[in-house]
Parts: C-alpha cells; structure tokens; sequence
C-alpha cells in the first residue's frame, strides 16, 4: 500500500523498531542531521517536530482504518492531536492524489 511507505534512513528505522511514538523533551543527537530520537530503555521514539509528525500520524491513522492495525489509546489519541496540529498541505496533499489515482484510494 503506497499510503504507508516513505523514504527512511535504515540505521533509524532498524532501530525504531515497533517502539511506541512519544513526545517529550529529549534532544536528538543520534542520527546526525535526523532528528529522529530513539530511547532503548523505554522503548519509544520521538520523532522530529513539525510536519513529519502529522505525515506520521496520518499513516498509522490510515492503516488503522483500511487494515485494521490496532493502536493502543495512548498512541491514537497522540496521532489524533499530530494530525490536528500539523495538517496535510503541500506535497503530502500532492502525493495522496497521485497515489490515489494508481492506487484508487485516498488517504
């Protein structure tokens, strides 16, 4: 499904994992200029601020909706507010379109 697959950094990812995403105060310092931030011990993740967080939100969002990926409480209402916060615009409202003319569904 085109709607849940974005270019990703393959250290990041790897270590991601199925970590939860989060929000707190950590500063990102792993990944040189990604400012993707993963802590082991208690297994989350906190991704950049900003738009990102939103294209994030959307994806799991949407993969809840069309395959029935179960999301924790916690993690939907955290999605719910990075959509709300940070609203499709631009390219991401461009890609959805040209993916949903190959595809024939939108996000």
């Amino acid at each position: 499904d085109m709607h849940n697959l974005f270019p990703a950094i393959g250290e990041v990812n790897g270590d991601r994992a199925n970590y939860r995403f989060s929000d707190w105060n950590g500063k990102p310092d792993q990944y040189g200029q990604c400012q993707m931030l993963v802590d082991f011990k208690d297994r989350r993740v906190q991704p950049p601020k900003g738009p990102v967080r939103g294209q994030i939100a959307r994806a799991y969002l949407y993969m809840s909706q069309q395959y029935g990926l179960r999301l924790a409480a916690q993690q939907r209402k955290l999605f719910e507010a990075w959509d709300r916060q940070y609203p499709a615009e631009g390219w991401e409202r461009e890609r959805n379109r040209r993916i949903g003319k190959l595809q024939g569904n939108t996000n």
